[in-house]
């Protein structure tokens, strides 16, 4: 029996499909052996893991389960089968995917949203997080047969996405890519939006690229606004250019974005690029997110940008001050050398965490205390718009973050080139638990 399909578009050319059998297993299938992959996990040529495509396509979805299901209701869908969700709608990344072997086409002309609607929907997403996907139930575009608004976009905080065209805000589709991504304060981390923007601009003094970013205000509404990195906008034209994150791009489902441990994303990267300077830069990223009191950095908050050679780093995104609420996990998701909290870290853990990853651990150990030497100098100007009461608590949670470090406060280098080449031969293992032992990952020959 002919198993179901889901074809996948790039610059409105066919690129494969995935295939899923009536046993639930999904695969890919390239059209040519010829240009860049999807996905590092599935590479044009060679084997990919065993659960490398289902766990692409899970990770351009809400975790929330909750936040499917309204998905699904909005699109007059029966379930939250993956394959029914990303068909015809707008994703992270410049794919598009179709159940039908014809590029999917939606007008082009859509009913402008306006500042009202804009707001109302901030409201909505901030009282009901799982309310991503649209307004209230009698809106105009629910009565349709084919909604103009069909969108995923991964992860587990509360947030929407729009189109910026011809000076108008739309709802995305397939054929309207989203050009920003807005998420309204949470509900149980007060000024969560306003710390997301003042923790972006910390990154951008510390001398990193991190994606365009500012707070909406729309009647009266306020959420964090950034510009998607993974679209170019020239005038009214908009192209999708293709990204993944980590987890993708080492064949792990979202539900496993927190046993990526830091020296196997640094393994991973050497395969890539053995110079390992794309391994050096990926550690700057980390030490940031460590310096700024963010604890929930995983795998899924890296992402790369892929084209027909290689990769580069994507900016930095996902970035805010976790310490800031006692009610957040306070533990690293990635820890280094086994410590779990920022304010133990030494540089004698950043050394052992280098060797372990095999890079060079004076090396690694200086670029983490340079790195938190930037980020304490920076606070204040970063931190400077925020209100009073959520300054003092930014510059407190920062400051216990580094307590240990032994900070170095001079200017920081510029990086080399953080791009890799694509590599053949053998396959990503992920980290997995094996007779009850951890195992971390490693590449094995085909």
């Amino acid at each position: 029996m002919r198993g179901e399909r889901l074809h996948v578009w790039t610059d409105g050319d066919h690129v494969g499909e995935f295939m899923r059998t009536s046993g639930g297993h999904v695969s890919f299938h390239y059209d040519s052996k010829e240009g860049a992959p999807i996905s590092l996990s599935l590479p044009r040529t060679g084997k990919s893991s065993g659960k490398a495509a289902s766990a692409f396509l899970e990770n351009l979805l809400p975790d929330d389960e909750n936040a499917r299901r309204r998905m699904a209701s909005r699109l007059h869908l029966d379930s939250t089968d993956t394959f029914k969700l990303l068909a015809d709608a707008d994703t992270v990344g410049g794919l598009v995917f179709s159940d039908k072997p014809e590029l999917p086409h939606h007008p082009i002309e859509a009913k402008p949203l306006d500042e009202e609607e804009i707001g109302n929907q901030i409201g909505y997403v901030r009282a009901n997080g799982y309310n991503w996907f649209a307004r209230d139930d009698e809106d105009e575009f629910y009565e349709r047969d084919t909604p103009k608004c069909r969108f995923s976009i991964a992860g587990g905080q509360p947030k929407f996405t729009l189109a910026r065209r011809a000076g108008v805000w739309l709802w995305p589709n397939a054929s309207i890519p989203s050009t920003h991504i807005i998420k309204p304060e949470m509900r149980d981390c007060p000024g969560s939006h306003r710390v997301e923007d003042a923790a972006l601009t910390l990154g951008t003094l510390c001398g990193l690229p991190v994606s365009e970013h500012g707070i909406l205000t729309a009647n009266g509404a306020e959420a964090f606004i950034t510009r998607r990195f993974d679209r170019i906008v020239d005038g009214n034209n908009v192209r999708r250019i293709h990204c993944e994150d980590l987890a993708q791009a080492m064949g792990m489902d979202p539900e496993s974005k927190y046993e990526i441990g830091a020296a196997s994303c640094v393994r991973f990267l050497h395969h890539f690029d053995p110079s390992d300077e794309t391994g050096y830069e990926w550690v700057r990223r980390l030490a940031f997110n460590v310096s700024s009191g963010d604890s929930d950095s995983h795998g899924k908050n890296y992402s790369i940008v892929l084209a027909e050679n290689g990769f580069r780093f994507a900016p930095m995104y996902d970035m805010t001050v976790t310490r800031i609420w006692p009610h957040v996990d306070q533990e690293m998701a990635m820890p280094i050398n086994g410590v779990e909290f920022a304010e133990l870290l030494t540089p004698f853990d950043w050394e052992a965490f280098a060797e372990e990853a095999g890079l060079d651990g004076e090396r690694v150990a200086h670029i983490a205390r340079t790195m938190a030497g930037a980020v304490l100098d920076h606070l204040d100007e970063a931190s400077a718009g925020l209100p009073d009461s959520l300054r003092e608590s930014m510059r407190k949670a920062v400051s216990k973050a580094n307590e240990n470090i032994q900070p170095l406060h001079r200017r920081m280098s510029k990086p080399k080139a953080n791009t890799a080449s694509f590599s053949g031969g053998g396959v990503w293992v992920s980290p997995h638990i094996r007779s009850g032992y951890e195992v971390s990952g490693y590449w094995r020959s085909r």
